[in-house]
């Protein structure tokens, strides 16, 4: 064999190696990239629920605008407007993750399928209204285009009347 065609055949390894090692690094960095939305997700539903649950008053007020935002105290309105805007922003960041393929599709779908359940609820859908221009034209798309479940999602009062009836 001649030098020139054993440094030809060295390069072509080392190229191939390179190609392999830059494959592996790809993949390792998409699954941090996955790996910390999903932690930042969950980061976001702990501390959205979190405030729910350390504030019964504004968990109370939270599940009483789902049923009828209209209802609501100009100061209350207020309050739920804000964090329903919260909710639906980190909605619509997962619908864009989802887009772009970093969530696993059981991970979506179960998410949906919460996303969906709530945007039905009565006050939710009074609120819209007044908020739909607040979010991309593609979520709202998404969104409007939903069909509502059957299995509508109960607040605890709704819980609470259905165990009385038993």
């Amino acid at each position: 064999m001649s030098l020139e065609l054993i440094i030809n055949l060295l390069t072509s390894i080392a190229v191939v190696f390179s190609v392999v090692f830059l494959a592996i690094e790809i993949k390792k960095n998409t699954l941090a990239v996955r790996s910390n939305f999903y932690d930042s997700f969950a980061n976001s539903n702990r501390e959205f629920l979190h405030q729910l649950i350390t504030d019964k008053d504004l968990g109370k007020l939270f599940e009483k605008g789902t049923k009828s935002w209209n209802s609501l105290s100009e100061d209350d309105k207020r309050t739920s407007n804000y964090l329903y805007i919260q909710m639906f922003r980190i909605w619509e960041n997962l619908y864009y993750q989802n887009k772009m393929k970093v969530l696993e599709p059981w991970l979506w779908q179960s998410n949906k399928n919460t996303i969906i359940s709530y945007f039905h609820l009565n006050g939710i859908q009074e609120w819209w209204q007044f908020r739909r221009q607040s979010f991309s034209n593609e979520f709202v798309a998404f969104l409007e285009k939903s069909t509502k479940p059957n299995n509508e999602i109960k607040v605890i009062e709704d819980l609470f009347a259905a165990t009385d009836e038993k």
